[in-house]
């Protein structure tokens, strides 16, 4: 009777996969001039791919389904209950089934709505939703069936706790199934000793026990993803591979550190000043010429204020100094602040073409003031 039942299913779904497929292109001959959903519409997709899934729980359900009728069968030659449980089963599944595609013809024979859903036209958006809710509700009907079988075959099992005779609870029973079937698969302990191999080191003895099903899914993963690897970087070239990777993060993190560093530079002041480049001190010079020619003269060899030229200061003559002397200024002695006048980058351009000019000895320069300075 089940001989050829895997070849029916997988059968059964193409079949459903070739039908959403056709439901979804046919729409598009109806609306031909009207604006219809775009050729890769997600919203059909990712519908398809729901189907297909369900597809394949049903397949399984099926399995399992058969699987426990035919234990069902055997125990049923010593339990009448049993066997008459199968039958109201079977003939339920049978019925609902029918039923089920009946609204599926119903639904098929409508006339295409011009309405739109998602993207997808009603009559492809109906189709679909009919197929999904007939898996869903096929995979409900096997879940039910499996579980009635299952509790006929197989009683509730029963605790005696203190006297009193407790079922265990269903989770509790289907946790230590599933943890014996999917998680350890370890030999209970009162048969460790069939398990132990002829390897002692000490006194320290092996089992052997099989590897916990999760490393080994785990570890089955982890080559898949390297074969998805291989291909992707190696073989089909449609990704950057980690080299190329780590070189355009570092063209980024450079990008980024000269964004930050060029911002730095409004950010200077005299605990932070250094000279400026040729062109920093191209740029001073234009602002000496605008603005310190009247009282220190043209060639900075002083006028209201001190020669700029000597080794001689009045409040220090490294760039830290003239930097602080530019920007502050001092009012007492006529030197005023130029903070508010200029940035603090115009301030280093300035105080470095300043220092550049020590030693040019101009015509008619101002005898010294202040301290002498030698660095």
């Amino acid at each position: 009777m089940f001989t050829y039942k895997n070849t029916i299913l997988t059968a059964g779904a193409l079949m459903i996969a070739m039908a959403g497929f056709a439901q979804g292109t046919a729409p598009a001959k109806v609306m031909a001039g009207t604006p219809s959903a775009a050729p890769n519409n997600y919203l059909e997709v990712l519908m398809l791919v729901i189907a297909g899934l369900l597809v394949v729980v049903i397949w399984v359900l099926s399995n399992v389904l058969f699987m426990i009728a035919k234990k069902a069968v055997e125990v049923a030659k010593a339990d009448k209950k049993v066997m008459m449980i199968g039958f109201i089963v079977m003939g339920s599944l049978f019925a609902n089934a029918a039923s089920a595609q009946s609204a599926v013809v119903d639904t098929t024979v409508k006339t295409p709505s011009v309405n739109y859903y998602g993207g997808l036209s009603s009559y492809t958006f109906w189709t679909l939703s009919t197929v999904l809710t007939l898996e869903l509700f096929i995979v409900f009907l096997l879940v039910l069936f499996i579980k009635g079988l299952w509790k006929a075959i197989h009683p509730a099992a029963v605790l005696v706790v203190e006297g009193n005779h407790r079922r265990q609870l269903w989770i509790v029973r289907t946790w230590n199934t599933l943890d014996k079937k999917f998680f350890t698969r370890a030999v209970p302990l009162e048969r460790e000793a069939d398990m132990l191999l002829d390897h002692d080191y000490d006194g320290i003895k092996e089992l052997d026990n099989a590897l916990p099903p999760w490393w080994k899914y785990g570890f089955y993963i982890t080559i898949f993803i390297a074969v998805l690897y291989l291909l992707k970087y190696e073989i089909w070239h449609n990704g950057p591979n980690p080299t190329e990777e780590y070189n355009t993060e570092m063209t980024t993190a450079k990008q980024q550190v000269d964004t930050y560093l060029a911002s730095m530079k409004n950010n200077v002041d005299e605990k932070s000043v250094t000279m400026s480049d040729a062109a920093g001190i191209n740029a001073g010079q234009v602002t000496f010429s605008k603005t310190c020619v009247p009282c220190h003269g043209m060639k900075a060899e002083g006028g209201v204020g001190p020669n700029l030229t000597d080794d001689y200061w009045l409040h220090g003559g490294s760039i830290a100094d003239m930097f602080k002397t530019i920007k502050y200024g001092y009012p007492d002695k006529g030197m005023q602040s130029w903070q508010s006048t200029y940035s603090p980058i115009q301030i280093q351009e300035l105080a470095s073409y300043i220092k550049t000019l020590k030693g040019t000895n101009p015509p008619n320069g101002k005898a010294p003031q202040g301290d002498l300075v030698k660095e």
